[in-house]
């Protein structure tokens, strides 16, 4: 009886990501957490969704991937919303860029996680949103947290912490795979900055990018 009622007292969370092997890892760390029951995971937003249509008992809370199959998780998540208004959706995913955490809240994401967070930080996340809160990332909250401050002359472009160390790094002629080696990233991720970088910048190459950084003292 006391086990019935501890587990009816457990958040219930739905893991959408089409990483078989990252859900099984990570329902099982959910569920040894004690406060937290994984009952379902889905391996693509579509079958989610029906799921989640037929459901008369609703996740309290869906940990969601980005880049699924057919269907991403942007696009997801006004579908769940619409379905189930209560249910909060933590993004968790491998893609911090801005443009994706600003699309991923304004479709009603209550977080924003990255694959790299522990499983008790993935937990405390989860509770927290239980509570109220709406946890970030603390490298994406830093990110969130200088665009509040505004442009400032040193920062007239508006880039990023990481898209300054990239500039530096190309600046220095590293390829970008040496720099996806230097900064622990990987080459798609630094790819899409350097295309954010461009587009800040109004450059459409290396050597202009440099010229530019160069002149207006960015390195």
């Amino acid at each position: 009886m006391d086990s019935t009622k501890n587990k009816k007292s457990r958040i219930p969370v739905w893991i959408i990501d089409d990483n078989r092997g990252f859900c099984f890892i990570l329902s099982e760390a959910l569920n040894i957490s004690g406060t937290i029951e994984c009952q379902k995971c889905f391996h693509s937003c579509k079958s989610a969704l029906q799921a989640l249509s037929s459901e008369d008992s609703p996740p309290s809370v869906i940990l969601l991937d980005i880049k699924m199959p057919k269907m991403s998780g942007l696009d997801a998540i006004t579908s769940i919303k619409g379905i189930s208004p209560a249910t909060q959706v933590i993004m968790l995913t491998s893609y911090d860029l801005d443009e994706n955490i600003r699309t991923a809240m304004n479709r009603g994401a209550t977080g924003y996680l990255l694959k790299s967070s522990t499983p008790i930080e993935i937990i405390n996340a989860i509770e927290k949103v239980q509570e109220g809160g709406s946890p970030i990332d603390p490298l994406i909250a830093k990110r969130l947290m200088e665009a509040f401050l505004g442009q400032t002359e040193e920062n007239r472009y508006y880039l990023t912490s990481r898209e300054k160390d990239i500039l530096q790094c190309l600046a220095s002629d590293l390829t970008v795979q040496e720099v996806a080696s230097k900064l622990n990233l990987s080459y798609f991720t630094v790819d899409t900055h350097i295309k954010n970088i461009y587009q800040k910048l109004n450059v459409h190459n290396r050597y202009g990018l440099v010229t530019k950084a160069s002149k207006e003292r960015l390195i």
